[in-house]
């Protein structure tokens, strides 16, 4: 026998309501069918007998007739208002008025729903318009995308980048973007993209992100064409100005001197005799030249050193024992530092020169300062911690600190008198080609401004 529809079955049960009736009548058909007894066997007349029957028998009907009633009014009210805040609909309220028991909390329950469903609305749609204002205003191009790949999501500043509004890039494939190599990809570099028929460098990351259970991808560009064009060309600017200095420093005494030089030759063939004096000024013109030559082409050396840093031939050394054999340069210095061992991974060659630097700075610092206070200790102080998969190695000072922050990397800046002004620059860069970074700043003391030295502060990854 063929099994009836699912349909026909759920339209043939009884429903909620109807059975509350049925449970009324069973439960008024004990005391009806006592009452009917008793008004049969009683000695009434046949007609008061009737209208008995039938005032107990609209009674009970009208009764289950009511009860039906209010249930279905208050099952289809709290209908209605579930589907009010299903419907994103937060201003219906049950009514509580003259209720009292179990519905009256299920009314509470109902509302106080309501009302934390309005509040959570409010919240969402204040965050929704401040998400969208922040990336509005953001110069990041943010490019959502489905999970076939399609475009559902530009802001304008991605607009401006690619040249095209979302709504003609909307449900696109994202390959029109020119994005097709970072689909499906964890990207978070910098790399060149053909956007709009021009190459440009952009720094590209990626995620991903979740909607009705499918995973949506992320992209975020940052056009850094124009930050890097303006960096270089900062970097120009300052090159440039330090050769200049550097060159007019070694041109202009001797083209000064060369001139002085030119008269005295003058006056010898006019005079056919050389005095004392215009040998000695000959003599010290020519060694003026000399030094100046020298210490132009020294200066030319110190950059030729600094253009061709070699790559870091890393491997696995200690770093306690590479400290120990290093404070034995420097004699004359008190040097505190942690007994723990450390295992370092890269060029041990390199990163001895960047800490003798380093440590040479500290003590010069120290002798310095020393002089002008008649002190006679050099206190150096190294120590190491461990962040992650980082140790950074500060070495903290006591000389008078640092007073012009600004040009600490600038090469050839130096405010020495024998300093080539390339020593941190070199150091920096060792630093950056390990993987790490070198700072410098001012060691000053907790809850005052008083400074105490200056402190160096170099990561470089663990082994």
């Amino acid at each position: 026998m063929d099994k009836k529809p699912k349909s026909f079955i759920n339209n043939t049960k009884t429903t909620f309501e109807d059975k509350l009736v049925k449970i009324a009548l069973v439960g008024s058909l004990l005391p009806s069918i006592t009452s009917l007894i008793f008004i049969v066997t009683s000695d009434l007349s046949i007609y008061l007998r009737i209208l008995l029957i039938f005032i107990i028998a609209v009674v009970v009907i009208y009764t289950a007739f009511l009860i039906r009633q209010q249930v279905i009014f208050q099952l289809r009210t709290s209908t209605n208002l579930v589907e009010a805040m299903t419907s994103g609909d937060y201003t219906l309220r049950a009514n509580n008025k003259d209720i009292r028991g179990a519905l009256s909390d299920f009314n509470m329950l109902l509302n106080s729903l309501a009302d934390r469903l309005a509040t959570q609305s409010l919240i969402t749609r204040e965050k929704q318009i401040l998400l969208s204002k922040v990336t509005d205003q953001i110069d990041v191009a943010i490019v959502a995308c489905d999970e076939l790949n399609n475009i559902t999501l530009m802001n304008p500043a991605a607009e401006r980048l690619f040249k095209k509004s979302v709504e003609n890039a909307q449900g696109s494939p994202l390959k029109t973007l020119g994005l097709q190599s970072v689909i499906g990809q964890s990207i978070n570099k910098i790399t060149e993209f053909e956007i709009s028929q021009t190459k440009r460098k952009v720094y590209v990351r990626t995620d991903t992100y979740f909607e009705l259970g499918n995973k949506h991808q992320l992209i975020f560009i940052t056009d850094i064409q124009n930050l890097l064009r303006e960096e270089e060309r900062q970097a120009w600017q300052k090159l440039l100005r330090v050769l200049s200095h550097e060159i007019n420093n070694s041109l202009t005494p001797i083209a000064s001197i060369s001139e002085t030089l030119s008269h005295i030759v003058a006056n010898q063939d006019s005079e056919q005799a050389f005095a004392a004096q215009d040998k000695q000024n000959m003599s010290e013109g020519l060694a003026v030249i000399t030094e100046r030559a020298h210490s132009l082409n020294h200066f030319i050396q110190d950059y030729q050193q600094l253009t061709r840093l070699p790559l870091p031939n890393k491997k696995t050394f200690d770093l306690l024992a590479l400290f120990q054999s290093i404070t034995l340069l420097f004699e004359q210095a008190n040097f505190s530092f942690p007994k723990d061992n450390i295992q370092v991974y890269g060029d041990s060659e390199q990163l001895q020169q960047v800490f003798v630097n380093l440590i040479k700075n500290a003590h010069e610092a120290n002798v310095s300062y020393q002089k002008k206070q008649n002190r006679k200790a050099s206190n150096i102080s190294i120590n190491w911690v461990t962040n992650d998969n980082f140790v950074v190695i500060t070495v903290i000072d006591e000389g008078a600190g640092i007073k012009n922050e600004d040009n600490l990397f600038v090469p050839f800046y130096t405010t020495k008198k024998q300093g080539s002004g390339i020593g941190l620059t070199l150091s920096r860069q060792i630093a950056l080609n390990h993987g790490g970074d070198l700072r410098l700043s001012n060691n000053v003391q907790k809850g005052t401004e008083q400074i105490e030295g200056a402190i160096a502060e170099l990561s470089l990854p663990l082994a």
